[in-house]
């Protein structure tokens, strides 16, 4: 099953949409860095019977 979930980069607000891989597991962390602002962010995924939650957070703190 081909499906997309999409996020909104913390530092620059652009949503952004990645290919989502139902194989490797029901919850998925990851860093990437955004294709738009190039700042990294972790980016999770959490699969349920309502299928993908997914959301991003900075990967470091910002002060």
């Amino acid at each position: 099953m081909d499906q997309d979930g999409e996020y909104i980069c913390d530092s620059c607000g652009e949503e952004i949409i990645i290919p989502l891989d139902p194989a490797a597991g029901r919850s998925q962390s990851y860093v990437e860095d955004c294709p738009v602002c190039c700042n990294p962010s972790v980016i999770h995924v959490d699969w349920d019977e309502d299928g993908p939650r997914v959301w991003a957070e900075p990967e470091q703190d910002r002060y």
